[in-house]
């Protein structure tokens, strides 16, 4: 965000990855964490039971454009439209609002409207627009939890032919987490392939009995697996 450019030929990384995020992240992504517990209460009655097949509920978000909905559209007489639209992938806060022209009336202004969306189990990757084939630099994967209980979460990173990727720390086969907690795993990542490449990570909350500490783990049947793929410029 500064615009800061450092040129050297070392790795460099925290020899430690923090575990704390400073608050306007979450506002980035909901506007403040009460926010994110208000919508929470919508899903406390669905996702709390545990899985009783095994199967994992997945869901796979690919689709994370900066802006949307540019539309141009009719009213009826009565000054009306009802345009129906699909919601990107993104978890995060969309502001909306519309403008229209008449050659009765002149110029129109709407008050700006918000959309929520919202799941309370999720991974977020932190990488760059582009980097040069053969640079190496830091994929993070955080993952959010905002389910009333704790639960233990499997992180994982695809293997490709394009790119060559090691942990940075000692990857465990799960964690711990409870409400209101996020874990970030990191992965040290060499490009090998020009153009586009796709990464693709999965977090899945386990049928795992072993305990957080002393609080017994919970299994959502909801939003049990979520998968982001994510494709970076290679140049």
């Amino acid at each position: 965000e500064l615009g800061l450019k450092v040129f050297t030929s070392s790795k460099i990384h925290k020899p430690e990855i923090c575990q704390h995020y400073p608050g306007h992240m979450m506002e980035r992504s909901y506007s403040g964490s009460i926010t994110a517990l208000n919508l929470l209460e919508d899903f406390d009655d669905e996702i709390m039971e545990h899985v009783v097949d095994g199967n994992p509920v997945e869901t796979i978000r690919k689709y994370f454009p900066e802006t949307w909905i540019w539309d141009i559209v009719s009213v009826n007489s009565e000054g009306n439209v009802d345009v129906d639209v699909t919601i990107p992938d993104t978890i995060t806060e969309w502001k909306a609002n519309a403008f229209c022209t008449s050659t009765d009336t002149g110029f129109g202004l709407s008050p700006t409207v918000s959309l929520q969306a919202f799941q309370p189990f999720f991974v977020e990757l932190t990488m760059p627009y582009s980097v040069v084939r053969g640079e190496s630099f830091t994929l993070k994967a955080t993952v959010f939890s905002y389910l009333t209980a704790c639960i233990r979460v499997s992180v994982s990173l695809a293997e490709s032919t394009h790119f060559l990727a090691t942990s940075v720390e000692k990857q465990e086969e799960s964690y711990c987490i409870c409400m209101n907690e996020r874990k970030t795993v990191a992965w040290a990542v060499t490009l090998r392939s020009l153009g586009q490449v796709e990464f693709l990570v999965s977090t899945e909350a386990l049928q795992n009995q072993q305990p957080c500490g002393n609080t017994i783990v919970e299994t959502p049947e909801k939003g049990q697996k979520d998968t982001v793929i994510r494709q970076l410029l290679v140049e």
